[in-house]
This record gives C-alpha cells, structure tokens and sequence, in this order.
C-alpha cells in the first residue's frame, strides 16, 4: 500500500506541476480538462498494474534478489495457532483511514441531504427545459443535471437570468456531472490526500471556463455579474455553482484567448504518460534491494539469514571396524524478519507441530499448480520435481521471501540406466524451463494473502513440500 501511495503521489505531483506551468493559463480548456481527469485516473489506476518485461525470475538460493511480491485482498483460508490476533499498529492505521472516509462521506451525505431539502420546500416551475427550484434562500444560482437552483426568480433581469440558463445548460452539455461525481467518490477514498483537493478545485475551475466562455454577454457586463453572486451563499459540493471562486481568473479567462503556437504544449501529456509508465507502475524494473554479508533487504522488510554450517559425522563399519567421516553442510535459511525471529516451530496444546503443516500452505500449493499446469504439459514425457523454498510469510500475511531452484528431471530414462545415460535426460528445454520461472515469479507476486497464524506477529516459513510431476503424452499429474 505504501508503494502504490508514493508512485500515485508521485504521478499526480508530476502532472500537477506540469500542468500549471504549461496549460494553467491557456484557453484549451476543453483540452485541459481531459488532461486533468486523465492524469488524476493515471495516477489512481496506474501504479495497480503490472507488465511484464524480458527479466528473467532469480533462481539461485541466498544471495540472488527476489521477485517483487504484492499482496491482493483476497485471503488464503488457514489454521489458526490461536483464538486471536494481536491489535498492532497496522490495524490503527487501518481503523484512522475508515473513519476518515465514513466522516468524508458524511460530510457528502449531508451536501446532499441540503440539496434535497432545497428541492422538496422550494417552488417547482419550468423554464426552457429545466425544472426551476426556487429555495427562498440567500444563494448563488446553482444546478444539479436538469434542476436548477435559485433564491428568486424576480431577483434577476431577463439578460441576467439568460445568463444563468445559459451557464448552467452549458454544464450539462459537457456532463460535467461524471467529473464531480469522479472527484467525490475520490475525496471519500483519498481523503489524506492533499493533491487531490488540488486536482479538484483545478477541475472545478476549468468546468467554470468552459460554462462561462457559452456567454453571449460582454465581458465587462458578465464580470460584474460574477462579482455580484460571489458574494452570495456557496452551493453543495455536489452541484454546478454560478460563483465557484476564484472569480478574478474567471474574468481574466473571458477575454482571453491563446496563440495557435502555444497548442504544442499539449503533446507534453505525451513524454508525461511514458515516463509514469515506466517509473511508476508495477513492473520488473523496480529491483530496489540491499544485500549486505547475510542480510536481504527489501521495500523495508529485512531479513537476516543464518550462516551456513559444515559438520562431520563418524562412521564406523561394524564388519571391519573401519572409521570414515561423512560430510554434511547446513545451508543458510531465513532466521529473523525485521529483528524478530522467524518460527520454524510453534507449541499447541497437543505439544510441538511444525507451522509449515497447514491448510494455506495446501492451498498455496494449489493455487500455485493449477495456474502452470499448462506449461508444465509442454515438457517430454517422464518425472519432473519443483519445489519454490523459503516462502516466508510476515506478520501481515505477505510473502516476504522466497527461492526459486527450477524444475528438475528426476527419474531414469529405463531400469538399468548408466550414469551417462541419466545425464543425457536430464536436460529440460530452456525456453520451457524459463517460462515456468516466469509465471512461477509472477503467481508469488500476486498470491493471495495468508491469514496471520499467530499473535505474536512473527514470520514464518510455508514449506510446500516437493511437488512430484509426471507428464504422461504431454498430460500432467501432480502429487
């Protein structure tokens, strides 16, 4: 979620700034316009998607840099250690965000709410097409699609209320109704945000310009009318108001009109859209890693690995006596996770079980298969192993870590085999071979989310297991 905040942040400032310096001033408002909702969706949508490019997956064990991996809302079903889940600071966070939004969406309801009152107490008349609310009360001229808004039809003169009608169809004409419904719904999800109370105001603005340029009136006689509702009661955020501020530059955007050679600021959306594309979506590019001695870090998540330990062991024949040392090497493994220690191990009341049996890991395991399955029916027939290691899983349910060996052959070509003959199987296609670390690296990377097996809120390893594949006439079996 913080990366996707950061590259949403980043595309909106960058167009923001982009649009002040090059289009604020001109008269493309029709332009303008499809360049704000642009950018502002580009920025909303664009850091959620993800594209493929020509880097291969990491295979190797240790020491070799690991996939991206994004956690979805959807959760893996598991078998809980516990009866409850430890109240972090994670759902603090979590619980500050709904109640942002629900007190955003009330301010919206009661906006509404207003409008509604309006339209039930006032006066309904009809006048060139529109349904006239008159409120008796002291505000601007203000819409909602079809209906209108006034204080008083008397208060104004013909010419004035032209004006208004004039104004206010012009709004409907552009449907300017979907960009305000577009820009509440994101003040509700984004109501943190800063820039997008920017992106808002400068929408709003713009809409103002397009409606105002509709006139027919002079200048200097429009302005002054402008002036006058200004002064007025504002109308509800969800509706087109005659005195949406500020005026000034609506009086100065009257008269002007921008010079045909300023329209190649346009094709600035253009290195704009390219860039955010590729420095700010969800892309294999974005390898940002540290690895330091027997520590990984990652997107703020660190992980510490154990050393590697070489033992021996005596081995005495009990025929001859005879004494030989056998040679075993531990490898390293994840240890502990931004400090805390990773649980190989946990204690129920049944005593000790190893956390990596669990119904996730099952369910990973399937997800996992079912989603290469295709691929795997491109190998020759016979036996094949895969096995990703060291999934990691933190206190939040995301995956963390993870190796990725490849897929290996494993059983002789017929009974009675030699050496070299065994050899001579062994080899898997590559481009076969790398499409399945491909879609391997990109399933991690979208896997579902694991449920929190215990309170304390450590890291723990999934082990899957070795997955036994047989492919039999290019029809896969999986045990």
């Amino acid at each position: 979620m913080l990366q996707y905040l950061v590259n949403a942040t980043a595309i909106w400032l960058i167009s923001l700034v982009l649009f002040d310096v090059f289009l604020r001033k001109e008269s493309f408002h029709n332009y303008n316009r499809f360049y704000l909702l642009f950018t502002f969706l580009l920025g909303a949508l664009l850091p959620l998607w993800q594209w493929q490019n020509d880097i291969m997956p990491y295979t190797g064990t240790f020491h070799k840099p690991i996939e991206k991996v994004i956690a979805t809302k959807q959760d893996l079903v598991t078998v809980s250690t516990t009866s409850t889940v430890a109240f972090n600071w994670q759902q603090w966070i979590l619980l500050c965000y709904l109640a942002g939004s629900v007190i955003a969406l009330i301010l919206l309801i009661a906006d509404v709410l207003r409008m509604v009152q309006f339209y039930n107490k006032g006066t309904k008349t009809y006048s060139d097409g529109w349904k006239v609310v008159t409120t008796g009360k002291d505000h601007a001229p203000f819409s909602f699609y079809n209906i209108l808004f006034v204080a008083s039809r008397s208060q104004y003169s013909d010419e004035e209320w032209q004006m208004i009608l004039i104004h206010e169809k012009r709004h409907t004409q552009l449907l300017h109704i979907i960009d305000l419904i577009l820009m509440q719904v994101a003040r509700i999800i984004f109501w943190f945000h800063p820039l997008v109370y920017i992106f808002n105001k400068r929408l709003l603005l713009v809409q103002e310009f397009q409606a105002d340029g509709a006139s027919y009136v002079k200048p200097d006689e429009y302005g002054t009318f402008l002036v006058e509702q200004a002064l007025l009661q504002k109308a509800p955020s969800l509706s087109h108001s005659f005195n949406r501020t500020p005026i000034k530059n609506r009086i100065i955007m009257l008269t002007r009109r921008s010079k045909k050679s300023s329209r190649f600021k346009m094709v600035v959306i253009i290195p704009l859209s390219l860039i955010v594309i590729v420095c700010f979506s969800k892309n294999n590019f974005a390898q940002n890693y540290i690895q330091k001695g027997n520590t990984f870090i990652r997107s703020g998540t660190k992980i510490d690995f154990s050393n590697s330990v070489t033992d021996s062991t005596l081995i005495i024949d009990d025929e001859t006596g005879g004494k030989s040392y056998q040679i075993s090497t531990k490898m390293s493994r994840p240890k502990k996770m931004n400090g805390k220690d990773i649980q190989y191990e946990s204690i129920n009341e049944h005593g000790s079980f190893p956390l990596t049996i669990s119904e996730s890991s099952k369910q990973f395991a399937k997800y996992l298969l079912n989603n290469i399955k295709p691929l795997l029916e491109h190998l020759d027939d016979g036996q094949y192993e895969y096995s990703p290691e060291y999934v990691t899983v933190d206190e939040t349910g995301k995956i963390a870590y993870y190796e990725l060996p490849g897929i290996w052959k494993t059983a002789k070509p017929f009974p009675g085999a030699t050496l070299k003959q065994i050899d001579s199987t062994q080899h898997i296609d590559i481009k076969i071979k790398k499409a399945i670390d491909k879609k391997v690296a990109s399933l991690m990377a979208n896997c579902p989310k694991f449920k929190i097996l215990n309170a304390n809120g450590v890291a723990m390893p999934y082990d899957l297991g070795v997955f036994e594949i047989t492919i039999s006439n290019h029809k896969c079996s999986i045990e």
